[in-house]
């Protein structure tokens, strides 16, 4: 059952997929030069055993935290953007915790355009940006904040980038449009 009045966005699971992928890659790494030694043998690090340990350590407990964290957040993924007729919520902080502002400071949201981080040719293509929100300059709420992986906010402008979200810049605007009546 879709509800018209609500929209939440959360963080991309292909992402999210991803990035679990890239934690297991470095336990895997930090698994082979601390113990297996089947690729690249026993006298990979020899006679430098406190490089051997360093990698150890950032390999296997920040490659496992990373991969933990991606996939609980695979199975529950964190909330960036919630609009609804009364606020526009959104994530700040490290683990996305929920910060409201009231909808009646919205002013107008519009998609943006950005240069694709991939060249082809020596060319850069224009890709779907995400979705911005112009608030109003309102002491109620601070002109900017430290947010979330794929959210910017700073100087009564939210941000929205769509290469974390689950949905398109435009997808999001039309939503957002519709509940908000803008």
């Amino acid at each position: 059952m879709v509800n018209n009045s609500v929209l939440e966005v959360r963080v991309s699971r292909k992402l999210l997929l991803v990035l679990t992928l890239v934690g297991l890659l470095f336990v895997a790494a930090g698994l082979e030069i601390g113990y297996f030694q089947k690729l690249l043998g026993p006298d990979f690090i020899q006679g430098k055993p406190i490089i051997k340990w360093i990698f150890l350590f950032v390999s296997l407990v920040l490659g496992g935290l990373i991969s933990i964290n991606c996939f609980f957040y695979l199975i529950f993924p964190p909330l960036m953007l919630r609009v609804t007729k009364e606020t526009v919520t959104f994530a700040v902080g490290l683990r996305y915790k929920a910060f409201d502002v009231p909808a009646k400071l919205v002013e107008r949201l519009q998609t943006f355009s950005k240069e694709s981080d991939l060249e082809v040719n020596g060319v850069k293509s224009i890709v779907d940006g995400g979705v911005e929100f112009f608030l109003k300059n309102d002491p109620s709420i601070p002109s900017q904040m430290t947010t979330s992986m794929g959210v910017v906010y700073y100087n009564y402008n939210l941000r929205v980038l769509s290469m974390y979200a689950n949905k398109s810049g435009s997808e999001i605007v039309e939503a957002a449009k519709a509940i908000l009546k803008k």
